[in-house]
């Protein structure tokens, strides 16, 4: 009997951190316009395309909210920021959102080079890595509200 108490109060308890939860907003942490505060973003040029990777960090009630309700909560926040890119979600979690950016870059035939003209992003990225095919070593980029200018070959 005692045993049978002490399950309903857990069912109860996790009932009362849900719904507790659920009252909170996904953005609380952050600014009133719903941007992520992102820690570093990684771009990573394929011919047209670009890989982003996202890192960033939304706080600890945040998360909470996320492990409960799932990581798709944050996909307004990443649409906010990246507004400006055709892009696909590959995966998206608590810390970090993997992107396939799509026509980033434009191929200049005469030229046999890729050219990608700067994007504004919809906040500022603390830091950016970028790595062009066939450079030994990554750019780096720090308080930047959009990708920079670049030519690359293949």
């Amino acid at each position: 009997m005692h045993n049978k108490y002490g399950m309903k109060n857990i069912i109860l308890v996790i009932i009362a951190v849900f719904v507790v939860a659920s009252s909170f907003s996904p953005t609380m942490g952050t600014s009133g316009n719903h941007n992520i505060d992102i820690n570093s973003l990684t771009v990573t040029f394929d011919k047209t395309d670009a890989i982003f990777t996202i890192n960033y960090d939304i706080g600890t009630l945040p998360k909470m909210y996320i492990l409960l309700l799932g990581a798709k909560t944050i996909q307004p926040r990443i649409d906010d920021v990246f507004s400006n890119f055709d892009y696909t979600i590959i995966k998206i979690d608590q810390e970090k959102t993997i992107l396939h950016v799509n026509n980033i870059s434009r191929y200049e035939k005469n030229l046999n080079y890729y050219l990608h003209d700067s994007v504004k992003f919809g906040t500022t990225i603390n830091k950016m890595i970028i790595y062009i095919p066939g450079d030994s070593r990554p750019s780096e980029y720090k308080g930047i509200n959009a990708t920079p200018s670049k030519f690359y070959r293949q």
